[in-house]
């Protein structure tokens, strides 16, 4: 094994004058830099972020992980172990990657050891550690009556909120507390938390908008009106506005534009400026 960004990691590919945003890709030349999708796990060894796998995995100077991506349409072909229809595409769950990846008819999943997370890697010992996200439980030790409301929460920054736990010290016992994300995050004018982090010098909740249900990989569809893109991050189903997203946080290079839609046809932002063909400004 090879020894972390926030709604949308961004590459960009043109489009005429435009600009095609879309989840996925990155280069990097350390484990865990911008875009890499892969994170030094909790034995120090480096992984691919859940649902990615090594780029070139026979490269062990190569941290760069790739979307392990979807194949076929509809449930029929999505029938396998540790398979799971999403957009009427099929997916291996986390932790895995397909067993045949060139065989478009070849639906089964293998365990992917360049993931430590939901399902794949290994510890220390390298062992599998399926469903292991590398969280930890607070030590009661920590929870006394004189740190009265003091939090906790399982996950560093560099794991990320997804599967994450939160704690909060009562009475000398840490009680575990999962609605308080949600509430924080609806109080801050959001729709649901991902989940908490430790940031190292406080715990935070990392929120978003949209339905906030269980998701199983990272892809995005577009909704009819050609505004609205639906992803999943961090295993919550997310919804923004593609316009948005061209006019706020721009793309890799954060450069931001006039307006952006959402292509119906490739399931990803636009971003346009004011008279280009094809542009809503």
């Amino acid at each position: 094994m090879r020894h972390w960004s926030v709604v949308l990691a961004l590459v960009g590919a043109g489009l005429g004058s435009g600009c095609i945003i879309a989840a996925g890709g990155g280069d990097s030349n350390a484990c865990g830099s911008q875009a890499s999708f892969s994170h030094v796990g909790a034995n120090d060894m480096c992984y691919c972020d859940a649902g990615y796998t090594w780029e070139n995995p026979d490269d062990e100077t190569d941290f760069d992980c790739v979307l392990v991506p979807g194949k076929g349409s509809g449930a029929a072909a999505c029938d396998e172990p540790y398979s799971s229809l999403f957009v009427d595409e099929c997916y291996c769950d986390y932790g895995y990657k397909w067993c045949v990846p060139d065989d478009p008819n070849d639906y089964t999943c293998c365990l992917d050891d360049a993931q430590d997370s939901a399902g794949g890697g290994d510890d220390e010992t390298g062992d599998e550690t399926a469903g292991d996200t590398g969280g930890v439980e607070p030590d009661p030790a920590d929870c006394t009556v004189d740190n009265e409301g003091v939090s906790f929460c399982s996950n560093t920054s560099a794991m990320g909120p997804e599967a994450s736990r939160y704690w909060v010290c009562m009475g000398g016992a840490w009680v575990e507390s999962p609605a308080v994300g949600d509430e924080s995050c609806i109080f801050d004018g959001y729709e649901f938390a991902y989940g908490c982090v430790d940031s190292g010098t406080a715990v935070e909740f990392i929120c978003g908008n949209g339905p906030g249900t269980a998701c199983e990989r990272d892809s995005s569809a577009c909704d009819p009106d050609g505004i609205t893109i639906n992803y999943c991050l961090y295993g919550k189903l997310t919804t923004d506005s593609c316009t948005r997203i061209c006019m706020e946080e721009g793309d890799d290079m954060g450069i931001t534009y006039d307006s952006g839609l959402c292509d119906l046809t490739t399931n990803e932002c636009f971003c346009c400026d004011m008279g280009q063909e094809g542009c809503n400004v």
